[in-house]
């Protein structure tokens, strides 16, 4: 006789039922979002990195082993940075990030790894001739910002790291010029910074025949405001090292706010269309999509919600890594779901007579063995790295820690839940006992 999926209470439990209890699963995760809601409407909501809120960042290292946090956020405070962040960053080492410095457009520049450029090459060029002048952007309607940016391996046609930003319709001096294969490049000095910016990127290139000689305190050494903050540090804590100074502006902010928006959205719309395509072959396979996007958002808010709490206990902020991580948590989520969706497909196809809850509930206790070991190896790895790694990726670390938690979590009590749920009308039959919703109705 086949059973009544209608009614829950028509399958008894064997065993260890999950299905059955779905509703305080429901519960759990409806609190967890309610309090993540809270958090982000409690101000700040997120502390937000550079790159969404706009401003500057610097890394400095001191030879003194005295200097203090306190001394120097007292120290910006006095050169009018109220606003000042300071981070400790290693064996005297501070992270330091404020708004956005009033200095001469162009005159940024972040130090990376790979570049062949050091902080010493602030001061070049020293008594080079230019060999004329060009004027950035590709034409006199040009709009917008160019990329001057350092050669990669000593080779002026492989540019990579970006030095410094200039607004188009910027007259540049040109020190020298490189043929290469499909296009001809450029090395400038913008305001104070030397790169490189390929013949796309300018227009009205002017030979100089003659040449001024270029000298350390020709518009290199000046760089505004960096350079009132750069004297008052030494002479208040001695020498010290530069080893990152980037900025972003409110144009760059806004724009990684709404690509990284964008990643999530279309990320999103690719996981439901690939979840629908591959469970095509069983009954309802729409409800298989919209399940795991489910759970997906419910995984994002949470994690976006502990990020709003870490913020305000202890200044973690979201940046381009946080929303790295929160990709790379989101495909952990549809990973862990699929898999359970997957054995909930070869449970109906091995036992048709069953109904659906049955299915789920043998597919969760199979897989969840499996979902736990893969989740405890990865948080091992994910533990030390928070231990022993640096900030820059901390807040990849910890949007991946979070997510992986909540998305174990929700592959078991709320994607393949609402299949449940979906199919024997829990919400219509829940929201009917709502008392506004009988009013509604009457």
């Amino acid at each position: 006789m086949d059973r009544d999926i209608s009614n829950p209470e028509s399958n008894p439990p064997t065993g260890i039922d999950l299905v059955r209890s779905r509703k305080w699963w429901f519960l759990i995760s409806g609190l967890l979002i309610s309090v993540s809601l809270i958090l982000l409407l409690i101000p700040p909501g997120l502390v937000r990195g550079i790159e969404f809120s706009s401003g500057t960042s610097m890394l400095l290292k001191f030879e003194s082993a005295q200097v203090q946090q306190s001394e120097l956020r007292q120290a910006f405070a006095d050169l009018g940075h109220d606003e000042a962040r300071i981070q400790g960053a290693g064996d005297r080492e501070f992270l330091i990030k404020t708004d956005q410095l009033n200095i001469p457009e162009g005159s940024f520049s972040e130090v990376v790894p790979e570049s062949n450029y050091q902080s010493s090459s602030l001061s070049e060029p020293v008594q080079r001739s230019p060999e004329g002048t060009l004027v950035t952007g590709e034409s006199s309607e040009s709009v917008g910002t160019v990329f001057v940016r350092s050669a990669l391996n000593d080779d002026p046609c492989d540019l990579y790291a970006v030095r410094a930003e200039v607004a188009v319709l910027t007259e540049l001096r040109v020190f020298a010029k490189v043929n290469c294969s499909n296009s001809q490049n450029f090395e400038v000095l913008a305001n104070g910074v030397m790169g490189w910016i390929s013949e796309y990127s300018m227009h009205d290139f002017v030979p100089d025949p003659t040449g001024v000689a270029v000298s350390n305190e020709d518009n290199i050494t000046d760089l505004g405001e960096r350079t009132v903050i750069n004297n008052y540090l030494q002479e208040q804590f001695g020498p010290f090292v530069t080893l990152e100074f980037s900025t972003v502006s409110p144009v760059v902010s806004s724009a990684a706010v709404r690509n990284a928006t964008l990643a999530i959205a279309v990320a999103t719309l690719f996981i439901m269309a690939y979840v629908r395509f591959a469970f095509s072959t069983v009954p309802k396979p729409s409800r298989y999509a919209v399940c795991a996007i489910i759970a997906l958002i419910h995984d994002t808010v949470i994690v976006i919600g502990a990020f709003s709490l870490f913020g305000k206990l202890f200044g973690a902020e979201i940046n381009l890594m946080f929303v790295t991580g929160i990709l790379t948590a989101i495909g952990f989520s549809v990973h862990d779901s699929i898999v359970v969706f997957d054995r909930i497909r070869e449970n109906i196809t091995a036992s048709p007579q069953s109904s659906l809850s049955e299915n789920v509930n043998s597919a969760l206790l199979q897989t969840m063995a499996r979902s736990l070991n893969t989740s405890l190896t990865l948080l091992l790895p994910i533990g030390a790295l928070l231990l022993l790694g640096g900030d820059t990726i901390q807040s990849f670390l910890l949007a991946i820690l979070v997510g992986v938690v909540v998305g174990t979590y929700s592959s078991v009590a709320i994607a393949a839940q609402l299949l449940v749920a979906w199919e024997q009308g829990d919400l219509s039959r829940w929201f009917s006992k709502v008392p506004w919703s009988n009013k509604a109705r009457a």
